[in-house]
């Protein structure tokens, strides 16, 4: 029993009496490493066994206190374990060559950023004089620098190496466990990296890698693992009892080769992860309320990809393999870069034809970009510290170029399409406009890194783009306002001042008190960031009460065409489930083909969603339908909750609007 972990409860009184206690002591891990490398073969396990446990020592001490760290008995099997295995392996290596590249390599795949050269440091102390090169496995480090190469993620030497490690570091954990846990901050990779690896095992060692995906979050407990009726004792499957039972089913003949991924993409809090510890064992066993017992197949693995371990027992972190991904080894550029290329080529290089544009458009990002978020998110300016801008919402840096490259496509049309509509238009070939995309990208910053600005901040941002540009040639820059106050036109390749675009007012006929609206020249605005932005991501309106979000936002959807358009408008209240939810989605779709659902042929679904933050927290910080929302969004999906309990993909017909106050507790990313 541990009766301190989060998520048990004590024994009742009366049931302790029954019970015998005993009191386990701390285990000598010393010794314990001595008895089990001798068992191994390790002619000096006395003398590895003291630097075993040194390092652990250390390591706890030394190290920052993270979650999802562990230097614990289970921590310190593996690795005996592995040491055993390599021995036999190489047996004419130096035992202490063996036991020093099982420690760095079986540990250095979890530690953050600031803590690698810390434990390096004591590797290096305690096996003086020791060079022991990494092991190596060639041909799935190609097919992954293949994978990278092909899609378009080359670009820094550095960062294309550390993806192809990291992925390498996945691998090696699920060597020895079946179960591991992804962790890091959002826009690190971890979704690619592991994509990475289930593509490259087929041409590296032909295995084929199928993927499951869930997020344990997106419905109760009940529908997760199932329910018995405490009357009836009628059993309803949950979606995640379904999953497990199908994945781990006998493989086909013909389809040796595979190996089933069951990733889990969403918060671990203590209810559910607790249910899984028996099968992250040695066990194997997942235990369902109705009595059935599934046993997890060596053809099967489990993933778990998430933020952060903050609500998990130190039992579920010491029996699952740890990988952390770390956004600061990744950056923001490399994604930058390779939108350039599918901007201005194939997405591996750019074309020739537009070499230009997309220089220009790395120069305006090393100008404007990292000297911008510099400032948002760490208050520098030239590598002084100074206050930092006021966020109305906490965003990556990542995610502030994401929305700068989709506001850029939305604004202006790429190069491929601007030559299709000169050639159809018969006026010859459009060449790159070195003003308009100046005025592009620099309304775009204004819109995207600089969007979720408090009003204070917006104007000093604005006179730190002014002296960027003004410094670097960043282009023409309009005066007598901020840049808040103005648009870039493309159309007629020029400034205009936001309050110069606003309309005459026309009184509704018939007159109607409620369906007045005064056009200003914030609703101007925002129904032109609506109707340019919307179309290529979600959207989302945060500000205080009274600020017209709810309005601007109805406004706009109610002069889209009914005929091609599908409307939805949810309200969000602190009693607001998943269920709902989806029930409302699922209402306004029809199935397509097979598992394929999305709005009538021919029809876009708009979903509008008001007071997006309303829903109650539970007990872990999650709010279940926003968890739904990104399940959608990021993955594409949502399991039926009927019979079925099936993957039910939407496809891309839809737009997502959220109106929210100004504090947000969960910020789905893809906005």
């Amino acid at each position: 029993m541990n009766p301190g972990y989060a998520g048990r409860t004590e024994l009742p009184d009366n049931l302790q009496a029954l019970f015998r206690p005993v009191m386990m002591m701390v285990p000598d891990l010393r010794m314990i490493s001595e008895i089990m490398l001798f068992s191994e073969g390790f002619e000096s396990a006395r003398n590895l066994a003291s630097k075993m446990a040194v390092l652990y020592g250390l390591a706890k001490s030394v190290l920052s206190k993270q979650y999802h760290y562990d230097f614990g008995l289970r921590s310190l099997k593996t690795v005996l374990v592995l040491a055993g295995g390599l021995k036999r392996q190489y047996a004419d290596l130096d035992e202490r060559v063996v036991l020093m590249r099982v420690l760095r390599d079986s540990n250095m795949p979890k530690f953050t950023f600031e803590d690698v050269p810390l434990f390096m440091g004591m590797i290096t102390d305690l096996f003086p004089g020791l060079d022991c090169p990494r092991v190596q496995f060639a041909s799935l480090s190609d097919a992954l620098r293949e994978y990278y190469t092909n899609n378009g993620y080359k670009s820094d030497p550095e960062v294309f190496e550390f993806q192809v490690n990291k992925a390498l570091q996945i691998y090696e954990t699920q060597v020895v466990r079946w179960t591991t846990q992804i962790v890091g901050p959002t826009g690190g990779g971890k979704t690619m990296v592991m994509d990475a690896l289930a593509w490259a095992r087929n041409p590296a060692q032909g295995i084929t890698i199928k993927q499951w995906v869930i997020n344990p979050k997106a419905q109760p407990l009940h529908q997760l693992y199932g329910f018995m009726d405490p009357e009836t004792r009628d059993w309803t499957d949950g979606v995640l009892s379904c999953i497990f039972r199908q994945l781990n089913q006998p493989l086909p003949a013909g389809r040796e080769n595979e190996i089933r991924w069951l990733i889990y993409d969403g918060d671990v809090d203590a209810l559910w992860v607790e249910n899984m510890n028996s099968v992250m064992d040695d066990n194997k066993l997942l235990t369902l309320p109705n009595g059935e017992r599934i046993r997890l197949q060596p053809h099967c693995a489990q993933l778990i990809e998430v933020f952060d371990l903050q609500y998990a027992s130190p039992a579920t972190v010491s029996r699952c393999g740890m990988v952390w991904v770390d956004p600061k080894n990744l950056g923001y550029r490399p994604f930058y870069e390779r939108w350039v290329k599918q901007r201005c080529g194939n997405g591996r290089q750019v074309d020739e034809a537009y070499a230009a544009e997309a220089q220009r458009l790395l120069e305006l990002f090393d100008l404007y970009v990292p000297a911008s978020i510099d400032l948002i998110l760490k208050g520098l300016v030239n590598g002084e510290a100074c206050p930092k801008l006021e966020l109305v919402i906490p965003i990556t840096d990542i995610d502030l170029v994401k929305q700068l490259c989709c506001a850029i496509d939305s604004l202006w049309a790429t190069p491929e399409i601007r030559a299709g509509q000169a050639e159809n238009a018969c006026i010859g070939p459009v060449g790159y406009e070195k003003a308009v995309l100046e005025g592009t990208f620099l309304f775009a910053a204004t819109w995207s890194i600089g969007a979720a600005l408090s009003a204070t901040s917006r104007i000093r941002y604005d006179k730190f783009l002014r002296d960027l540009g003004s410094k670097g040639g960043g282009g023409e820059m309009p005066q007598g306002g901020t840049l808040y106050e103005f648009v870039y036109d493309v159309s007629i390749q020029d400034w205009q001042a936001w309050k110069d675009r606003v309309p005459v007012y026309e009184q509704p006929k018939p007159f109607k008190f409620y369906e007045i609206m005064v056009p200003t020249t914030d609703s101007c605005l925002y129904t032109y960031l609506l109707e340019k932005f919307a179309q290529a991501k979600p959207i989302l309106f945060v500000g205080e009460s009274g600020t017209a979000k709810t309005l601007t936002i109805q406004n706009y959807m109610q002069k889209l065409d009914r005929e091609t358009n599908v409307l939805l408008t949810l309200n969000f209240s602190s009693r607001t489930q998943s269920q709902d939810v989806q029930t409302n989605v699922e209402g306004n779709i029809d199935k397509r083909s097979g598992s394929i659902y999305g709005p009538p042929a021919g029809k876009r679904l708009c979903m509008f969603i008001d007071d997006l933050n309303m829903p109650k927290l539970d007990a872990y910080g999650t709010q279940q339908p926003i968890t739904w929302l990104q399940t959608l969004m990021s993955r594409g999906f949502f399991y039926d909750r009927g019979k079925d309990l099936s993957a039910r993909y939407e496809s891309r017909d839809a737009i997502l609007f959220g109106c929210s106050k100004n504090k947000i507790l969960f910020f789905p990313s893809g906005y």
